[in-house]
């Protein structure tokens, strides 16, 4: 007969090596879950959308479409990039400083009608 120490131990390793599993178990699903979590969050928009705004491509399209005359359209589109213009003006350099040589300055603006 074997010695009640071997009885003994035996199912107390058999409760650990279970208790471990379910700890494992644990920490996978709660890592499964920070992770969906984490993929849900990085990939929400700041912006939310579907507002009431629109952009110079639907403006297009209306003006195509005849809704909206010549005034109107010019009208609107100088708005949105006199907008858009001093939206970018704020933001951060994206070159930090660093510029080809020959490239224009932030200063410096494009005039189509110059050469």
């Amino acid at each position: 007969m074997p010695p009640a120490a071997t009885i003994v131990t035996y199912p107390a390793q058999v409760g650990s090596v279970f208790g471990w599993a379910l700890v494992v178990l644990v920490f996978v699903v709660a890592g499964f879950m920070a992770i969906a979590w984490l993929r849900k969050w990085v990939k929400e928009d700041d912006i939310p959308g579907g507002g009431a705004g629109f952009g110079l491509s639907e403006l297009r399209q209306m003006h195509a479409r005849g809704e909206l005359s010549n005034e109107e359209y010019e009208r609107a589109r100088a708005k949105m990039t006199a907008s858009a213009k001093a939206i970018t003006a704020n933001m951060p350099d994206p070159a930090g400083g660093r510029r080809a040589p020959g490239a224009q300055g932030k200063k410096a603006s494009f005039n189509p009608n110059e050469s």
